[in-house]
């Protein structure tokens, strides 16, 4: 499961954007001085975006494409980007896009509702709804034209593709999360991105970069697959207790328990275009409790104390109505009430999916009644 938050800081950014010349410099990696309040952050290629606790948003970088053109609303309860677009999500389930409109990664669907979260690949969106389903746009969408760049297929959703609880967006590939632990990918394969491991089981996690997949595992291990030309699926050998994990293009970030981060992949070779020192951390980096990854720089969200990893239900009521209970959420993660009739079941059964909102979510059971006999959880991706 995912970290829940300690209270907020600062957003710390670094990598490609830090100065004002060169190639990837579009002050992506300078955060502005009065973005003190955030509880989510989130990177493209010339952009950053930060959640603040007050349901606004705060964006840095260059306006090139018009990624930093988001409406002045509230009530935003998640952020994404793309390469040169960027996706916020309303606390109504309904998403906004903005950027470049190249191959229609802006276009939302109409109708679009119910969504708990969402995702930016290099020229596409992806969200998934609280039913478990997955929405793509952008291209991919012309089985006639697939493997014709940037057309590779990645918003053709593979076919029964259902009790899905996370999603990542690759920059041409997507990742799909099952209840179940196992996952589904789709889209582009020229570097091995969609060839999951045999038997990779008990997957808590999930992150994409530009032709990479990450996993994290339930024991707190990580793997990763596809293209290695930077190191990007070179997993450090004693990396351990990892709670949360993140890709940008071609690099990697872990958060562990103890609230410290460990990058790997690209940032120190010789290509200007990727290598921005990305996956060197700050030093004396701690109490972090988000990470995200940009195309070509990294993210953190620092507290003032390590992230929490468990939450207590908060007034568990069983009555005529059913059952309801309440968590403390976290911006950008999703939520599901289960429940089994024995402990000693094979099984739970899910109701649907609740995106975090950064306060107390109540979920409920409208089928419990008083001596329904009933065992309940919370499950947090």
């Amino acid at each position: 499961m995912a970290a829940m938050p300690g209270a907020r800081a600062a957003v710390i950014a670094w990598g490609a954007g830090t100065t004002t010349s060169g190639i990837n410099n579009y002050g992506q990696s300078i955060v502005p001085a009065d973005v003190t309040n955030a509880v989510m952050v989130a990177g493209g290629l010339l952009q950053g975006l930060a959640l603040n606790a007050d349901g606004t948003l705060a964006d840095w970088g260059t306006d090139g494409f018009g990624v930093l053109d988001f409406f002045q609303d509230t009530n935003y309860i998640s952020v994404a980007c793309g390469r040169q677009h960027s996706l916020a999500l309303f606390s109504d389930g309904t998403v906004v896009a903005v950027g470049d409109d190249s191959f229609g990664q802006i276009d939302v669907p109409s109708g679009l509702t119910n969504v708990v979260e969402i995702s930016g690949g290099f020229y596409h969106s992806l969200a998934l709804k609280s039913d478990g389903t997955v929405v793509v746009w952008g291209p991919g969408t012309n089985v006639a034209n697939v493997g014709q760049d940037p057309d590779y297929g990645q918003t053709i959703v593979p076919l029964g593709l259902s009790n899905v609880v996370q999603i990542a967006a690759g920059g041409w590939h997507n990742v799909a999360l099952l209840a179940d632990g196992t996952i589904r990918t789709w889209g582009r394969s020229d570097s091995g991105q969609l060839a999951v491991p045999p038997g990779l089981s008990n997957v808590v996690a999930i992150s994409a970069g530009a032709a990479h997949t990450v996993v994290l595992r339930a024991d707190g291990s990580i793997v990763a697959w596809g293209l290695n030309l930077y190191g990007e699926t070179n997993v450090p050998t004693e990396l351990s207790n990892v709670i949360a994990i993140a890709s940008g293009g071609w690099h990697n970030l872990a958060l562990k328990s103890d609230g410290t981060v460990v990058a790997w992949g690209a940032g120190t070779g010789t290509n200007v275009y990727v290598d921005n020192q990305q996956n060197i951390v700050p030093a004396h980096l701690t109490n972090v409790v988000q990470i995200a990854g940009g195309n070509v720089n990294s993210l953190v969200i620092t507290g003032s104390a390590p992230p929490v990893t468990s939450a207590k239900f908060v007034t568990p009521q069983t009555s005529t109505n059913g059952f309801t209970v309440a968590i403390p959420t976290r911006n950008g993660h999703v939520y599901r009430l289960e429940y089994t009739p024995s402990l000693a079941a094979p099984s739970w059964t899910g109701l649907p999916l609740v995106a975090g909102t950064g306060g107390l979510q109540t979920f409920s059971d409208p089928s419990a009644t008083n001596n329904a006999g009933r065992f309940y959880r919370v499950r947090r991706w």
